[in-house]
């Protein structure tokens, strides 16, 4: 049953993130890949426009988290979250197509925007309430869950009109799987009754914790500013997504069995040379991506023995500070090769948060095979 739940948490990650990427670009009049609203280009307000309601979901979406994961962690509930966004967030996407909804940017669609972007928000933290209880002893159910999201990403964006309506029925249905699997909150209770009791030598481990924001900030910055230097068809995004995806993925069992500092200290810098020397090539810039992915399970699990009653907070705080990254990176230019320092910095920076840690305890009741590594 757990590994089902954590299966499904995976697939309704897919499912959210499409959903919400797909109204973004309906809204925006991105109609499909490579267009832009009335397929002649953008006007200067329109521009300004398309910039505002992506900003926005960006800074929505992923800067709410903290919060809402902080409020996870103090009231100890996570389920009525959970449906909530699944269920709004499904009939709000059946209704916009079934309406015709929207059409163009203005108060009631920005309106629905910020409905979209906080329900993603709550969903990320919500249903990853339930992998950090599955996190307690290997890193491995947090890549599975936070893979498909890039997929889920890629999608939206490619086949936003046509498959938005699909998304949002599906995340009624696995509203519905889940009520079925008893994902409530009685699931999720040992696990704050563990981290009550935990022994830590700090409350928070402060160091730890700044090193990792760090490593996730700069991450972000690195991963916008090493863009692919191929023409990026739909079947080369497709893959991208794919690559991504495999790269959280591994990531996890990767430390499980190697330890962290092994995938940190490994993994980004050889991602680091692929991304840069092999933009120009499809294959190995797909690998660098999968390699550059790797670390991210990693650096949500150290957060959790950075702060060990607050790890909902935690997860938040990793995708605020990784999404703050890419925000910059879009905004300035950033050199290429500011860009590979970044990312070698990164790992650097995830191998010393773990070095440094603190709250050995932690690690210990997490992974006893980690105190090794770490």
């Amino acid at each position: 049953m757990k590994k089902l739940r954590i299966a499904l948490l995976a697939l309704a990650h897919l499912a959210m993130d499409l959903t919400t990427v797909a109204f973004v670009y309906v809204l925006t009049g991105v109609r499909e890949f490579g267009s832009m609203p009335d397929g002649a280009g953008l006007s200067d307000t329109s521009a300004f426009a398309v910039a505002a309601c992506v900003l926005a979901y960006d800074l929505l979406a992923f800067g709410l988290q903290p919060l809402i994961g902080a409020l996870i962690d103090l009231k100890r509930r996570s389920a009525p979250l959970l449906y909530a966004s699944l269920f709004g967030t499904g009939a709000a996407a059946v209704l916009c197509v079934l309406c015709d909804f929207p059409q163009g940017v203005h108060a009631l669609s920005v309106a629905v925007l910020v409905f979209f972007s906080l329900c993603n928000a709550v969903f990320h933290v919500a249903a990853g309430a339930f992998v950090i209880a599955e996190s307690e002893k290997k890193c491995a159910p947090l890549g599975v869950f936070v893979s498909l999201g890039a997929i889920g990403v890629a999608l939206g964006r490619l086949y936003a009109p046509a498959l938005l309506f699909w998304a949002g029925a599906a995340l009624i249905v696995f509203g519905v799987a889940f009520l079925c699997t008893r994902t409530g909150d009685a699931f999720i209770a040992p696990h704050f009754a563990r981290t009550d009791a935990l022994y830590t030598r700090r409350e928070a481990d402060l160091l730890p914790l700044l090193l990792l924001i760090f490593a996730v900030f700069v991450r972000g910055m690195g991963s916008g500013a090493l863009p692919a230097g191929y023409m990026p068809t739909q079947w080369l995004v497709l893959l991208a997504a794919l690559a991504t995806a495999a790269g959280k993925a591994a990531g996890g069992f990767l430390s499980d069995a190697l330890g962290i500092k092994a995938v940190a200290a490994v993994c980004l810098p050889a991602s680091a040379f692929l991304l840069l020397f092999g933009a120009d090539v499809p294959a190995l810039y797909l690998i660098g991506l999968a390699l550059f992915n790797t670390s991210m399970p990693v650096t949500l699990w150290l957060s959790f023995a950075a702060l060990p009653r607050l790890r909902n907070a935690a997860f938040g705080v990793m995708a605020a500070f990784l999404m703050l990254g890419s925000v910059l990176a879009m905004l300035f230019a950033v050199p290429q090769w500011l860009a590979f320092a970044l990312v070698l910095l990164s790992g650097g920076a995830i191998v010393a948060a773990a070095c440094l840690s603190k709250n050995r305890t932690c690690l210990r009741e997490g992974r006893g095979k980690e105190v090794k590594h770490a």
